[in-house]
């Protein structure tokens, strides 16, 4: 995995580029997130014009997974609106993509994409549509394995977990107020798109940190030290690690200062 470091980029300022990989019909854009030279695979958003039509089913000869975050898309004869999530490993037949009024999703592909016509059914183990709204919140070990307990007032909703590489796909929540005084490290890649609220990342490796905002994303690589955490509003992150998030904690005597500045000084919304 060589994808590119990211931290605190703001991803609707990213300019949009056209998005025509083999297969799919033209008029879909694409704001890069973060790039795997060696795979061709990326993190971005896609966007599709209103009136989007692929004219056939697809399939795409590499794993998809897919977050709506405004709009709506039709993959076949499922719908899926904001906060819907699809994941299709390759081959997997998605149906037909339209998009009447327009729609903007988060997409992660490991590999380069390319789309072929396909009127088959989802492969047995895809996800065609789940509504994460629906869903109910959850135990963070469920997408984590910490070196120590979490505070009270963060919860997870877990979309999509691979059970070879336990790579997972989550939405991560905070309360208002939650923060976290130690400093994190994984073992493998995380990527995160802020979907609501605040989140302070008090330091990274040696330099100051961030405050993830909406729109915020990061991409980060294997055992780069980050924190404290904090929100003062609560949070949605929208995850994907690479692997199972692994948490390894250390102290930094500078914690409750940079928490307390956040919680004091940014703004309530």
């Amino acid at each position: 995995m060589t994808k590119e470091h990211v931290e605190n980029l703001a991803a609707l300022d990213v300019a949009p580029i056209a998005w025509d990989p083999p297969g799919l019909a033209p008029g879909a854009q694409l704001r890069p997130l973060a790039r795997d030279p060696a795979s061709g695979g990326f993190t971005g958003l896609v966007e599709l014009p209103a009136g989007f039509d692929s004219g056939s089913g697809l399939n795409c000869a590499v794993e998809m997974r897919l977050f709506v975050i405004d709009g709506e898309l039709q993959m076949g004869e499922h719908r899926l609106g904001p906060g819907g999530f699809c994941y299709h490993p390759a081959g997997s037949g998605q149906g037909r993509w339209r998009s009447p009024k327009g729609a903007r999703a988060f997409v992660v592909y490991l590999e380069s994409p390319e789309f072929r016509p396909d009127r088959g059914s989802p492969a047995p183990d895809a996800i065609p549509s789940l509504d994460s709204f629906a869903m109910d919140w959850h135990n963070p070990l469920d997408a984590s394995d910490p070196s120590q307990a979490f505070r009270p007032g963060i919860f997870v909703k877990v979309l999509h977990v691979d059970p070879e590489t336990r790579a997972s796909t989550h939405l991560a929540g905070l309360m208002p107020g939650w923060y976290a005084e130690g400093m994190e490290s994984h073992p493998v890649y995380e990527e995160n798109y802020c979907l609501q609220g605040d989140v302070l990342i008090g330091e990274v490796g040696d330099e100051a940190g961030y405050t993830m905002v909406v729109g915020s994303y990061l991409c980060r690589p294997p055992g780069i030290i980050h924190g404290p955490l904090a929100s003062k509003n609560g949070n949605v992150n929208l995850c994907f690690t690479h692997g199972l998030l692994g948490i390894d904690y250390s102290e930094n005597p500078r914690s409750m200062e940079l928490i307390r500045k956040h919680l004091r000084n940014h703004p309530w919304t």
